[in-house]
């Protein structure tokens, strides 16, 4: 996404506190608010006043919430992946979705793992592993972003799933309809979430949150990022910057 973004904009990549080389939240968090205020001191820290956000899947989810907390600080938000789960069935999915990988003596918790990541390019959710839930052939992830996938799962340790709990409780249209800043939402048609993300289109949106159809593959979907990106660093002008002190927190 870097690369795609770079001669458009300054592009930097976070890791979420907890996941690839960052390190974890301070206390344990089972919501999103602790991320999306760690986010601000991170923008705030980099002497950043307004920023643009991208997310895919949690990332998104972290990005609607901070726009909705930082309008003041958030140029626009990209969310990709996102889609709106019913309350009935978020629940039923949360405990299939997430299992136990602490260390086990004999590995077992290594097969789990490896289950887990093999199924979630190829079904969703990945546990459903039958014809009507498949999103993908297997050959559609490479046997090395599937050792990538466990070892970062697997680096994450036991509480791999705090952040990715918090976002599925989060996908929810209504969070989206909250943002007052300028939205895109990427309509890739090879988003694992892609059912989920068609019920979008059953509820009612303003003019600054616009839906953006991209095709199924990744070249087509990085066009339309970047396309987005440009459109909305044209029509959006940052803020002049406020008298010191009065930057809100």
């Amino acid at each position: 996404m870097i690369g795609v973004l770079r001669d458009s904009v300054d592009a930097i990549a976070p890791d979420t506190p907890g996941y690839g080389a960052s390190d974890p939240l301070p206390e344990p968090a089972t919501a999103l608010a602790p991320y999306t205020r760690w986010l601000r001191e991170f923008v705030r820290e980099l002497g950043l006043q307004r920023v643009g956000l991208y997310g895919s899947a949690t990332g998104a989810q972290i990005a609607i919430e901070f726009a909705r907390a930082y309008p003041h600080v958030t140029r626009f938000a990209l969310l990709d992946n996102v889609a709106h789960f019913r309350a009935e069935e978020r629940e039923r999915m949360l405990a299939p979705y997430f299992p136990d990988l602490s260390p086990r003596a004999d590995g077992r918790h290594l097969q789990t793992a490896w289950s887990m990541v093999r199924g979630l390019g190829q079904w969703f959710p990945w546990y459903r592993q039958d014809e009507a839930h498949r999103i993908a052939e297997p050959a559609a992830v490479s046997e090395q972003i599937l050792r990538h996938m466990l070892v970062d799962h697997l680096r994450a340790g036991p509480g791999y799933a705090r952040a990715y709990r918090a976002a599925m409780r989060n996908e929810d249209a209504a969070r989206v309809q909250g943002i007052v800043v300028p939205v895109r939402i990427f309509r890739w048609q090879g988003s694992l979430l892609r059912r989920y993300a068609d019920r979008l289109d059953e509820f009612a949106w303003p003019k600054h949150i616009g839906m953006v159809p991209c095709g199924p593959t990744m070249e087509e979907r990085l066009v339309a990022i970047r396309r987005a990106v440009r459109e909305l660093q044209a029509t959006t002008v940052s803020a002049a910057a406020p008298a010191a002190g009065s930057v809100p927190p």
